[in-house]
């Protein structure tokens, strides 16, 4: 045994890898599946995202509305680095009878960076292209996606919790696949990470959509970023179907999709409500 198949042995987490067996992965004889997907490599990613998702502590609802088969898991967005993924992607790997594993569908810029846009992808994740997506659905396979994308994740504190206005393209996939719609709310994210002001410049500089200001950056440097130990609230609601043409008006697209917007932000409000400090 190697240093590498060792030091793998003791980061895999046993809960993880029993539920990645589980799955009904198809793979090719390298290893990967069509999405460049890898199990293999999935047990390590997902046993280090169990760490993210067991420091935050999540209370997961609604887990049993996740359904086998084709579905779109459609959530807010919030915290300035995607911590709500990672913390969903397991929610739903380790509470969904059967496992599910959701493919998160990535900003256009991350695939761009060396190294991550690799890791992403043998971790599950894709390129945000509807080809993608709609390829996936016929695959029978779940999808994680944020509709708010850059604008949700980056919101200032001061407009946390309230959604900005979700894009169309999720739902005319939908439509298009005969997808069901799962509406998911995740309370605990924003407190995370603190932005006041977005530094469009610096943005700029490094090919991000945005970049945080802390109000304890002057201070703390990249410290600041170390994301609080707040607890989150992950909520799976019933799922929602929609029927309609996929290429219909903008119009007719968009009362449905701000049918599952304000689902979400209703979730979002009450988990707000329930929710007794931010810490536990």
């Amino acid at each position: 045994m190697t240093f590498v198949d060792a030091l793998r042995d003791v980061v895999i987490d046993p809960e993880i890898a029993a539920a990645l067996d589980a799955l009904p992965n198809h793979v090719s004889e390298l290893g990967f599946d069509a999405w460049g997907f890898s199990p293999r490599e999935a047990r390590v990613l997902y046993s280090l995202g169990k760490r993210v998702y067991e420091y935050f502590r999540p209370i997961v609802a609604g887990a049993e509305h996740v359904p086998a088969g084709r579905v779109l898991v459609v959530a807010n967005h919030g915290g300035q680095l995607p911590y709500d993924g990672v913390v969903i992607a397991v929610s739903c790997l380790l509470h969904c009878s059967p496992p599910r594993l959701v493919r998160p569908m990535v900003e256009r810029y991350l695939p761009r960076l060396p190294w991550l846009n690799v890791l992403f992808s043998r971790g599950g994740a894709v390129l945000g292209a509807p080809i993608n997506c709609k390829n996936l659905l016929e695959d029978e396979q779940a999808i994680l996606v944020f509709p708010e994308g850059a604008r949700g994740s980056g919101k200032l504190f001061k407009d946390r919790y309230k959604l900005v206005d979700f894009g169309r393209g999720f739902m005319r996939l939908a439509l298009q696949t005969k997808t069901p719609i799962v509406p998911c709310a995740v309370v605990g994210s924003e407190e995370s990470i603190v932005s006041i002001a977005d530094a469009k410049p610096l943005a700029k500089l490094i090919g991000a959509p945005y970049f945080p200001v802390h109000p304890l950056a002057p201070i703390l440097g990249p410290f600041a970023y170390f994301p609080l130990p707040t607890r989150f609230h992950v909520t799976f609601g019933p799922p929602m179907t929609f029927e309609g043409a996929f290429d219909d008006e903008d119009a007719a697209v968009q009362e449905k999709v701000d049918r599952v917007r304000a689902t979400v932000q209703s979730m979002v409000d009450e988990g707000l409500a329930k929710r007794k400090a931010i810490f536990r």
